[in-house]
């Protein structure tokens, strides 16, 4: 007499790394458009879910010595501060936990791997990473543009679910 198969145990989820919230993470790929804007206070983005909804707004004023931008949720509360650091050609970026700029409230810097790119390559390192800024925690390549990029977690080439931009949705 066959003896009964083991029971397999379900694959275990993948870790999620929630680096600004959870309320941000979400079970499935979600598709998102984003809309541009520039008026004379500033250069605006609308960041809207498949049924037309605002999900996210960016406002990121043109002219201003300390370049920063903020990442505003659909009640328009702020999610994130992004702040230039003032390198040459916005090669890096230090982004923080709400309206804040303090060092206590930053959640990771974005870095371009040159001001010139034809493939954009930004690495990413967490506020917590060990290593500093020699080992990043996540490296974004491709090209906004041509609609996609592909996150890598470290400097492995696995990459995660993807990002896909749908035609047409990014306008001027």
């Amino acid at each position: 007499m066959d003896a009964p198969a083991p029971a397999t145990a379900p694959a275990p989820e993948p870790a999620v790394t929630a680096v600004v919230d959870t309320r941000f993470c979400a079970p499935v790929a979600t598709a998102f458009a984003v809309t541009k804007t520039i008026s004379l206070m500033g250069r605006d983005f609308t960041v809207t879910d498949a049924a037309g909804a605002a999900a996210m707004q960016v406002e990121a004023a043109v002219f201003a010595l300390l370049r920063k931008s903020l990442l505003l949720d659909a009640a328009r509360c702020p999610v994130l501060t992004m702040k230039d650091s003032g390198y040459f050609m916005d090669t890096r970026w230090e982004v923080f936990r709400g309206d804040s700029t303090s060092r206590r409230n930053l959640l990771f810097a974005a870095v371009k791997s040159s001001a010139f790119q034809i493939r954009t390559k930004i690495y990413v390192f967490l506020a917590g990473n060990a290593a500093g800024e020699e080992a990043p925690d996540f490296v974004i390549r491709g090209s906004y543009h041509d609609g996609a990029c592909t996150v890598c977690r470290g400097s492995s080439d696995a990459a995660l679910p993807p990002l896909l931009r749908p035609a047409a949705s990014f306008s001027s």
